[in-house]
C-alpha cells in the first residue's frame, strides 16, 4: 500500500478515495493519511469501515446505500466535492474499476491494485475516460526498495494499532473457514496460526 500511494502521487491536501476496507484498505488509510491526504474509505460491507478510521481514514462511505453503479459513483463524487484527486481500488471487483475512474476528478489518478484475476470484465466508456484526462496506473507488486520504506513506515507510526490489523485467527485446520470468512468480508484480515508443538 505504500507503493500504491507513491504510484498515485498522494500528497498533502489531496482527497483520496480508497475502495475496499479490508486489510489493504486499512493499510492504505494509514499511509495516505500520514502523507497528509484527506482519506475517504468506501466499502459495500459497512461493518468493515470502523477499523479503517482507527488507521487514519477521515470519512467512511457506506456504498451499500447506493442502488447501483451510477449511484455509487454519485455518492463518491458527492462526498469528495466532485471527484477525488486519487482513487485506489482494492476490491477485486471488475465493476469497481470503471466506477473508480468515474469517481476520480478530471486530471486525477486512479490506482488499480485489487483486480488481479484475468478474464473478468466490466463496461468501460473510453470516450469519457479520454475527456476527463484521468490517469490509470496499475500495481501488483512493488519495487524492492519500497519494502524497506514500508517496514520503516510501520515502525514510525505507533499511533496506529498495527497489532490489531489481523482481527481473526484460525488454526491451520480451519484454513477453509478462514478463507470463506475473508471472502465473505466477515473479517478484515484473517491469520492462520501454525502450531508446531505436535512435531
Amino acid at each position: 500500500m505504500y507503493y500504491g500511494s507513491l504510484l498515485g502521487e498522494v500528497s498533502y491536501g489531496d482527497k483520496v478515495v480508497i475502495l475496499g476496507a479490508g486489510g489493504l484498505g486499512v493499510c492504505a488509510s494509514a499511509v495516505a493519511s500520514t502523507m497528509g491526504a484527506e482519506v475517504f474509505i468506501a466499502e459495500m460491507a459497512p461493518s468493515r469501515l470502523a477499523k479503517a478510521t482507527e488507521f487514519g481514514a477521515h470519512h467512511s462511505v457506506d456504498l451499500s446505500q447506493a442502488e447501483d453503479s451510477a449511484g455509487r459513483v454519485e455518492l463518491l463524487k458527492d462526498c469528495t466535492g466532485g471527484g477525488a484527486d486519487v482513487v485506489i481500488d482494492l476490491t477485486g471487483v471488475p465493476d469497481a474499476f470503471s466506477e473508480s475512474v468515474q469517481a476520480t476528478r478530471n486530471g486525477g489518478v486512479m490506482v488499480e491494485i485489487g483486480n488481479i484475476t484475468p478474464n473478468k470484465y466490466t463496461q468501460f466508456d473510453p470516450g469519457l475516460f479520454t475527456r476527463t484526462g484521468v490517469q490509470v496506473r496499475a500495481a501488483i507488486r512493488y519495487p524492492q526498495h519500497v519494502l524497506g520504506k514500508a517496514v520503516r513506515f510501520v515502525a514510525d507510526t505507533p499511533q496506529f494499532p498495527w497489532e490489531e490489523l489481523v482481527d481473526a485467527e484460525f488454526s491451520i485446520d480451519e484454513a477453509a473457514t478462514a478463507l470463506k470468512k475473508a471472502a465473505d468480508r466477515e473479517v478484515t484480515r484473517a491469520g492462520l496460526i501454525i502450531d508446531d508443538s505436535d512435531s
